[in-house]
């Protein structure tokens, strides 16, 4: 069950230009391109997935955008301790300055994701009380596992490569869709219910430019590179297979009848 958190005000963040600029990254190396290049097709996939496809529509059901946004809430408030995770595994200041700023953004995404989803007419119980598809959570187990016994580069890979750069993506295509959402049985999407989606299509690309950092840092040997090749593979088929999920599971054709409040 999700927790339900509470929150101060949050300082006052930099832009994403200004974050970059006060850090020196390394030229990536030709076996970080070549990886980058494998792991595109697998972006690709999830961005042109059909929850994210129709949403960039405008054209997804209601039923199947809340049940998307009642299933990752927990994955999504948990994301800031698999950061944390990563913290004791930093041997060098740079890293650790980069996963603590990391951990302080992200703290505030569980509220800005609650948010758009009281905006779409869910509450609070559903957000924490629902049931959690299987495939989301194989998604949210595989986190739990690389970051518990993954290196440093492998977790960062799964996690921050893979799944926030990936979100990026989704985050820019799902907002050219909002605006038809707005004003639809009640809905009102105000700047705070887009917050999410407006962040993760600004701020994740300083998380993945300090993603690679880390890992061309400490990927050293032929099969760590494997490891961190095999770990950002496998965390964006197990992200594309639980948004898959999501989208058959609240589909209004599909839509189980003993279903309610879109627990499972």
């Amino acid at each position: 069950m999700a927790q339900v958190l509470n929150f101060s005000k949050p300082v006052k963040a930099l832009t994403p230009n200004s974050l970059l600029k006060t850090r020196q990254f390394s030229a990536r190396p030709a076996w970080l391109i070549e990886m980058i290049q494998k792991i595109e097709p697998y972006q690709e996939k999830i961005w042109n997935c059909p929850l994210v496809r129709e949403t960039s529509k405008g054209v997804l059901s209601l039923q199947q955008m809340r049940g998307w946004l009642i299933q990752f809430y927990p994955f999504v408030e948990t994301f800031p301790q698999w950061i944390a995770l990563n913290i004791a595994k930093a041997p060098d200041a740079f890293s650790r300055e980069i996963l603590i700023d990391n951990v302080r953004v992200e703290k505030w995404h569980a509220k800005q994701w609650m948010e758009m989803a009281e905006a779409f007419g869910l509450t609070q119980a559903e957000l924490t009380e629902a049931a959690i598809l299987p495939e989301v959570e194989a998604l949210t187990h595989f986190m739990w596992s690389i970051n518990l016994r993954g290196t440093l580069a492998e977790s960062i890979s799964a996690m921050t490569f893979s799944i926030e750069g990936t979100t990026q993506g989704i985050a820019r295509a799902v907002l050219q869709g909002f605006q038809k959402y707005d004003g639809r049985e009640g809905i009102h999407l105000t700047k705070g219910a887009c917050a999410w989606m407006n962040n993760h299509a600004r701020y994740d690309q300083i998380h993945l430019t300090e993603a690679l950092e880390i890992i061309t840092r400490f990927t050293e040997t032929e099969g760590s590179r494997r490891q961190v090749a095999n770990g950002a593979k496998r965390s964006m088929e197990y992200y594309l297979m639980a948004l898959d999920a999501c989208y058959q599971k609240f589909s209004p054709v599909g839509l189980s009848e003993d279903i309610h409040g879109f627990a499972c």
